[in-house]
């Protein structure tokens, strides 16, 4: 006879815990909104990256996030031996068009094989608003409003140590305010690397110096930017007007000039 009562407290089990993770979405949602994290939340936004934090359960729990994309909490994080004997957090990202495994892997600090070994993964062909268990272990919140991994702290030195070494180290804290203004602008994507590759956005991208391993002041540069320090009052570009012919930049009101760079809104 069908025990009717069991599948009933089943099925309680797994409202609640829907309710739970769409609360902490919800959350999450929030925060994104009054620019706690990664940038800005909004109705035209065509943005798929998600990110929150999720328990490990037993349970098989769907999440709607937004219209485009639904996050699944899968049962394979639970099963995980090597998760489920971790101390550390982990969270979904929404896969987006063009994204690879390789450049999530870099951008959470962590390996292709370890995210094929959390997510189950036999392949490495990904499909967008695929959701992708990923490990949060090295996210850091930084008195700035941001929440960044390591490796994105890095990229930010990096893209100091190619834009203005030699300039002097306030220049070099100016040229990280000015990364981090534009990851908390609406104007500009959320996500450190999408800032930094943004198509013709910083000359370092295309003549490959930023690939160049940064000196101990560009990492100390970054920090102070990130600790809130902002030379520049809040300019989301910077150029050097000696070297650069651009129309756009030189019609931009100057805030400040450092050294040999100039900052604007």
């Amino acid at each position: 006879m069908l025990n009717t009562s069991y599948f009933n407290k089943q099925r309680i089990g797994v409202l609640i815990i829907v309710f739970l993770v769409s609360v902490n979405v919800s959350f999450v949602l929030y925060n994104k909104a009054f620019n706690f994290g990664y940038g800005h939340i909004d109705s035209t936004d065509t943005e798929l990256v998600t990110e929150l934090a999720i328990e490990k359960q037993d349970s098989v729990a769907d999440v709607v996030v937004d219209d485009s994309a639904t996050v699944t909490v899968s049962t394979q994080l639970a099963n995980n031996q090597s998760v489920k004997n971790s101390k550390h957090s982990y969270g979904v990202y929404v896969v987006r068009e063009g994204d690879s495994l390789y450049w999530i892997a870099e951008r959470y600090d962590s390996t292709v094989d370890e995210l094929k070994k959390l997510n189950g993964l036999t392949t490495d062909i990904l499909r967008p608003s695929q959701a992708l268990v990923v490990p949060l272990h090295t996210l850091r919140e930084y008195p700035v409003g941001v929440s960044l991994t390591d490796k994105e702290v890095q990229w930010i030195a990096q893209m100091i140590h190619a834009e203005a070494r030699g300039e002097p180290y306030i220049g070099q804290v100016a040229v990280g305010a000015v990364i981090i203004n534009r990851l908390k602008s609406r104007q500009f994507p959320n996500t450190v690397y999408e800032v930094l590759f943004q198509k013709n956005a910083f000359q370092p991208i295309r003549d490959g110096s930023f690939w160049q391993q940064p000196n101990e002041m560009a990492y100390r540069a970054a920090l102070e930017a990130l600790n809130g320090h902002d030379p520049t009052n809040g300019a989301v570009f910077f150029f050097n007007p000696r070297l650069s012919n651009d129309r756009f930049m030189h019609s931009r009101p100057a805030v400040v000039t450092i050294g040999q760079h100039r900052f604007m809104y």
